[in-house]
Parts: C-alpha cells; structure tokens; sequence
C-alpha cells in the first residue's frame, strides 16, 4: 500500500510538471525494494516488518515530509524521523556484527559490540548530514532548513538514536535478550548459523 501511495506521487508529480519530486519520489520507491534485493543478493531471509519498517520511514520522509510539507507543519517531524533512522540503521549494524559473533567468526565483548553499533549510526548519520550540506550548497536545495542548527540537532538525534541502537545490543548479546530485537536477530542469526 505504502509503494503504490508513492507511485501515485510520483505519477501526479510528473502530471503536474514537479519534476524533482517525480525525480526524488522514483528513488525513493527503488528505497522500498532494497531489503528485498539485499534478501535476495546475500541469500538471507529478513523479517517483513524490516521492509515495512522501510517503507514507513520512506513514505513519512517523502511523501509526508517532503511533499505534504509536514517538516514545515509539524516542528519535530525531522526529528522524529533522524531519531528513527539512526535507531534503524543501529539495528541493522548490530545484525551485521552479531550474525559473526553467533557463528564465532569473531569474539568480542558486548561491550565492544555496542560501540561499533554506536559508531555504524552516527557515521550514516553524519555523511547524510554531508549529504545535505552538499545538495544545499552545490544545488541551491534546502535540506539544512535552518543552517547549522538543523545540522547540530539532527546530529544530536543520531546520536540518541544511535545510543538506544547499541544499548539493544549490549543488552541482547549481555542478556541473551531483548525484546524489541528479539524476532530480528534470531531469525538472521538462525539462518546464518545453518
């Protein structure tokens, strides 16, 4: 429903001759399929709500954020969706190095664990935020909506979101437990351990 919500933007944007938001809405529905390609290319089954959690965030970013102009309307929704991204991203690079600490390819502490969950979100989040700085400065775009300060919050968030990400972490490979990424973890690590 959330990919077809899109195509429906990116259709009007092009009746209507917005032709950036066709652009930026045609990426962002390529977005939606990439946990399904990723599914594919390293032959690893994910959780469908790792794709819908996906095409939530695309959809609140694009089509709420960018085309109804909620990051005008409501004061935190860049927030919000920074926070998120930075908790998802954690997420995912937590996977990344858990599924080698469960097949013992490596052998770390939880706690060295959690700072390279921390240090995958905040570099995402910083290059995105380099990303930005550059579509405003060589595009005339404005991404930074208010300069540094827009920069210096949505680091902030990371960060927040980054901590929450590698504190998921430390208590899931500490405790053998969590509960918002038990589903996640265990059906990645599952298959990877056959």
């Amino acid at each position: 429903v959330l990919q077809l919500a899109i195509l429906a933007i990116v259709i009007a944007s092009v009746l209507q001759g917005r032709w950036l938001d066709a652009f930026n809405g045609t990426i962002v529905l390529l977005l939606t399929f990439a946990p399904a390609m990723l599914e594919h290319k390293l032959q690893v089954p994910l959780p469908v709500e790792l794709t819908l959690a996906t095409c939530l965030f695309l959809f609140a970013s694009f089509g709420l954020g960018e085309v109804s102009d909620f990051y005008e309307r409501i004061w935190w929704w860049d927030l919000a969706l920074h926070g998120v991204s930075a908790l998802t991203v954690g997420l995912i690079g937590f996977l990344g190095i858990y599924v080698f600490y469960m097949t013992r390819r490596i052998r770390v502490a939880a706690g060295w664990i959690a700072t390279i969950t921390f240090a995958i979100a905040v570099s995402v989040g910083t290059v995105w935020e380099i990303f930005e700085f550059l579509m405003d400065w060589y595009f005339g775009f404005n991404m930074q909506k208010s300069g540094l300060d827009d920069t210096m919050t949505d680091l902030m968030i990371n960060a927040v979101g980054a901590a929450i990400a590698a504190a998921i972490g430390y208590f899931y490979v500490y405790k053998e437990d969590s509960l918002l990424a038990r589903r996640l973890i265990r059906a990645v690590a599952q298959h990877n351990n056959k």
